[in-house]
């Protein structure tokens, strides 16, 4: 029974990343990784984030001069997430994000025989339709 539940899981992983989400997701990963700027810009990001961590950890920090970095910081952050490399995988992420929820979400239903607290979100598409008119659905499977 388990070497048939480990070959069914296996089914299910080559299942998911034959899907348009987590190949949108291999995508923009590369997209991204070719983007010279935004890895310039990640690097910057994250040397500035460990000089941050470092002068806390100093007794008696400059509060003025951490409060400057956390600000350039987060300027930085808002900065990547606009860049259009960024943008698009943040974006693929979510949505592959959310398609691993909506399995994850079926199978809670089929062992437990019960839906993610809120219903299934009002539509047929947060729970696959495994919710079979659960308490919270807006009537998709009447």
């Amino acid at each position: 029974m388990k070497l048939e539940l480990f070959e069914k899981s296996r089914e299910l992983g080559e299942l998911l990343i034959a899907t348009d989400e987590y190949r949108r997701v291999q995508q923009a990963e590369s997209a991204f990784n070719a983007d010279e700027l935004a890895q310039a810009k990640v690097g910057e990001f994250n040397q500035l984030q460990k000089a941050i961590q470092e002068m806390m950890q100093i007794p008696e920090p400059d509060q003025a001069a951490i409060a400057a970095m956390a600000d350039r910081l987060r300027h930085m952050q808002a900065e990547l997430t606009e860049m259009p490399s960024v943008k698009e995988m943040n974006e693929a992420q979510t949505a592959f994000s959310g398609l691993l929820t909506q399995v994850n979400q079926v199978l809670r239903f089929i062992i437990t025989g019960e839906v993610e607290e809120g219903g299934c979100g009002g539509n047929c598409s947060s729970c696959g339709g495994s919710c079979g008119g659960a308490e919270g659905c807006d009537g998709c499977h009447e």
